[in-house]
């Protein structure tokens, strides 16, 4: 009884190891977002979406390409249309087996359309920070806010997106 004890508590603490083990790789998700812009003259607000892939080499560290829909603002004399493309690391820390924090820093090229931003094309800054919650072994949620230069527009965009990690 006691060998057999034994071996179920190797066992176990195999399996943990494995699901330790499992949290690199190449991962896929989408989600939906909400952008804001901080131009007192164009206040407003629209609702778009977020297609990402990335790398993750462990717990800590993750490199994320994006693809990022900035949404439509109109008001009187002023409106913008705009997309971007996203490079990042993220940095994160984990809070137990199935939570995690992070924060981002990268770089996005954006084409926006409309008078509101300075230039039609760039290439600026992107920051932000989120939480992933994995929900089943490879599958999970996130809540991520960032904020997006866009020439001398910062958009504010908070995502919930779904990813799966292979």
């Amino acid at each position: 009884m006691l060998l057999r004890n034994i071996g179920f508590v190797s066992l176990l603490s195999l399996l943990s190891f494995q699901a330790l083990a499992d949290d690199k790789g190449l991962y896929l998700g989408a989600g939906v977002s909400n952008i804001e812009t901080d131009k007192t003259h164009l206040n407003d607000e629209d609702n778009s979406y977020k297609v990402f892939a990335g790398y993750r080499l462990n717990s800590y560290l993750a490199f994320e390409g994006a693809f990022v829909d900035l949404g439509q603002f109109k008001d009187k004399n002023l409106d913008f249309d705009g997309k971007s493309v996203q490079a990042s690391a993220h940095l994160g820390i984990p809070l137990g087996e199935r939570v995690r924090i992070f924060g981002s820093v990268g770089a996005h090229a954006w084409d926006a359309d409309g008078n509101a931003a300075d230039d039609d094309t760039g290439v600026n800054l992107t920051y932000g920070a989120g939480v992933e919650v994995d929900v089943f072994r490879n599958i999970g949620v996130r809540a991520e806010y960032e904020v997006l230069e866009v020439g001398n527009i910062n958009l504010n965009q908070t995502t919930a997106s779904a990813f799966i990690l292979f």
